[in-house]
Order: C-alpha cells, then sequence, then structure tokens
C-alpha cells in the first residue's frame, strides 16, 4: 500500500482556487476513483463529484493527485506527460510536483524564482485493496471503509470489470439495501419469486457505518455459491460505510464456508457513478474466477436497468418522498444517516431500527 497524505498547498487563484473552495459535504470522505493496475506514470484524468482530476504515479510509484487544470492557462495537465514524476503541462512545458507546486517553468531566467502563487490544488490518495482512492477535503472524516478478507488467509478475489450507470451514487449503493427485490428481479440468482416474503431482520447505525443482516432460502447457483441442494439457507452479513461502500459476506450454514461482496462507487457527478466491486471466496480456490465476474455481471445488468429508471437520480433525503414498507427499514435508516452526516460534524449515536421501543420510535410508521 502506498499512501500520499496532502502538503499545505500555497493560496490558489482563479478557477482552481474556486473549485477547490466550493462547499461539499461528500468531500469529506474517501471515494474510489480506479483500479490500482490502471495508474501508471502516463497522466489519467478522472472525474470525482464534479471536478476533474489528474493522477500519476511519481518516482516513487507513489499515486499522486491534482486538480486537472493548469493555474497558468487553464490547460487540461492530463493531456501532458510525466518527468521525473513531476507532471508537465502541455501548453508551455510547466512542471508541478505531487503536492501541486510549480516546479519549474521554462520560459523564466535562470536566475527567476518560480512565483509562490503558481500552484494547483492536491488532493489527499492512498492505494487500498487494489484501488485509488481520494479525499477531496484538507481532513478525511474517516477512513477508507474496511475489507477484513483482503489480506486474510484462505481468500481468493476476483475484481468485476467497473461499471459506470446514470445516477447517484448513493442510489446505486441503496439497492445493496434492498432485500425486496432480491426473489423477484434476481429470480433463480439470489432468491426465488415464489419466496418473496423478506424475513424479519435489525439494522444499526455505527458511527459512520450501517450493520444489518438477513437469513433467507436462495436458490442454487451453479460456479457461484457453496448450497449443497437445488435450494439452501444463506446468512447475508452487510456493513454499509458511509457514504457508498458495502461489505457483504454471505455465508452458507451448510458448509461453514462464505462468498464476500466488496463493492464502492466513486460518485462522478450528480447523475453518474462508477462502481467497484470484487466477488471474493473462501471455497474453489483453485476454480475459474471468470464465473463470479460474470455472475456479478449479470447481476449488475438487471440492478442498472432498473436503477438508471428511478428519479429523481439523487436519492431523496426526505422519507416522506416516497412509500417506504417495512422491508424498507435498513434503506429508510440509510436515507437518515446520510441526511444526519450531511448536517453533523461527528455520526450520530448508535442507533436500532428494530428491538427496542426508542429504536421503533425513530422508525416511520410502515404502511
Amino acid at each position: 500500500m502506498t499512501t500520499h497524505a496532502r502538503e499545505t498547498a500555497p493560496r490558489l487563484r482563479g478557477v482552481a482556487g474556486q473549485e477547490h473552495d466550493r462547499t461539499d459535504p461528500m468531500v469529506d470522505w474517501w471515494h474510489p476513483v480506479g483500479w490500482a493496475a490502471d495508474f501508471r506514470t502516463t497522466p489519467r484524468r478522472t472525474v470525482l463529484l464534479g471536478r476533474t482530476l489528474v493522477l500519476w504515479r511519481d518516482r516513487t510509484g507513489t499515486v499522486r493527485c491534482l486538480r486537472d487544470l493548469c493555474v497558468h492557462r487553464g490547460t487540461a495537465l492530463s493531456l501532458g506527460e510525466v518527468q521525473d514524476g513531476d507532471i508537465v503541462c502541455p501548453y508551455h512545458g510547466w512542471r508541478f510536483g505531487g503536492d501541486g507546486r510549480c516546479t519549474a517553468i521554462p520560459q523564466l531566467p535562470a536566475d527567476r524564482a518560480v512565483p509562490a502563487g503558481a500552484a494547483v490544488p492536491s488532493f489527499h490518495c492512498q492505494e487500498r485493496y487494489g484501488l485509488i482512492w481520494v479525499c477531496l477535503a484538507d481532513k478525511p472524516r474517516a477512513g477508507i471503509p474496511a475489507f477484513p478478507e483482503w489480506e486474510a488467509e484462505g481468500f481468493r478475489h476476483a475484481a468485476c470489470p467497473a461499471y459506470t450507470w446514470r445516477t447517484g451514487a448513493a442510489r446505486m449503493v441503496e439497492n445493496f439495501t434492498d432485500f425486496g427485490h432480491l426473489g423477484w428481479l434476481h429470480d433463480g440468482l439470489l432468491g426465488m419469486r415464489s419466496d418473496l416474503v423478506v424475513p424479519d431482520h435489525h439494522v444499526r447505525r455505527v458511527g459512520h457505518e450501517l450493520h444489518y443482516s438477513l437469513t433467507m432460502n436462495v436458490p442454487f447457483a451453479e460456479g457461484v455459491n457453496d448450497l449443497q441442494a437445488e435450494t439452501g439457507t444463506m446468512t447475508n452479513t452487510y456493513v454499509l460505510s458511509f457514504p457508498h461502500a458495502i461489505h457483504l459476506r454471505s455465508h452458507y450454514p451448510d458448509t461453514g464456508r462464505s462468498r464476500v461482496l466488496f463493492f464502492a462507487a466513486q460518485p462522478v457527478d450528480s447523475e453518474t457513478s462508477t462502481g467497484y466491486c470484487y466477488q471474493s471466496r473462501d471455497f474453489d480456490l483453485d476454480g475459474d474466477d471468470q464465473h463470479y465476474i460474470d455472475f456479478q455481471e449479470v447481476l449488475a445488468e438487471q440492478d442498472r436497468l432498473v436503477v438508471e429508471s428511478q428519479r429523481p437520480e439523487q436519492l431523496p433525503m426526505d422519507i416522506a418522498d416516497e412509500l417506504h414498507l417495512k422491508f424498507d427499514r435498513v434503506a429508510v435508516e440509510y436515507r437518515k444517516a446520510l441526511a444526519d452526516h450531511q448536517t453533523r460534524p461527528e455520526p450520530a449515536e448508535p442507533t436500532e431500527s428494530a428491538g427496542s421501543d426508542e429504536a421503533r420510535r425513530k422508525v416511520p410508521a410502515w404502511t
């Protein structure tokens, strides 16, 4: 793992400074921006929360992240090249280090210093789980979401192709809280239309996470799950890390083994998001990963058609904007938590959406 914590940069000017100073509660969090293997010494452009960024690896192999905008004439730095670990603007050859400071202006005489104002915004950047993560704030609000199986012995990880949907990132994530659609939309894969009643379940808010689980009957999916019959029991245990990450462990009681999904969404802008996903397992360790990748792609495509149709693209924060039933309690808690995190500097005290009188009073009346 390589880590780059942003250093203090001088005062920023013009468009670069305006972009850097915008207020958005989502900038406080770590967001994935791509698979680590795709970032090399060639500059790579991406968009996060509507801000265009450029990333590259410096001489040490550390990934650096700047605003993709030269302070001189507003040129995209991603069109340039990397020399000695610095990114070079394609227009006039100005060079910028990983901290955003300009290190060389070839048009200046050798005895002239680079102006202190020659700088572009730089951002926190970390490499973890084979992904590159970026935080646009001065201080991240929380750590990168946990993926405990990543370094655990006995697990095999299959990285699925990234997929981009025309929807907000929260809509993408809320799909993982929706137990009601598993048997209907994913009939024969994650559930069965003959068994659609959602079992009772609970959700707890713990710091910057939601914890919830569900035990259900599922069909055998050849080459994917670890069932020993045509149908069987599976217990799904979820940790939803704010704002846009899911860790799901599917445990098969009959065999004692598990399949794990780790998913994180990149909010490209208010209407576009890219998802990064691992299918991991502690069985079939010598098997073909493509079966698991294909399975995830089938599920994602089934979900995409529905989620992209949802309006508005951004998840409504007002609970009254949509109708919620009892089996939607996780989605309700997710919306409430997102709303709280947009207004509170620290997470709310732990709550539970079932199991106590006080918790039940905090859940909307189910229709």
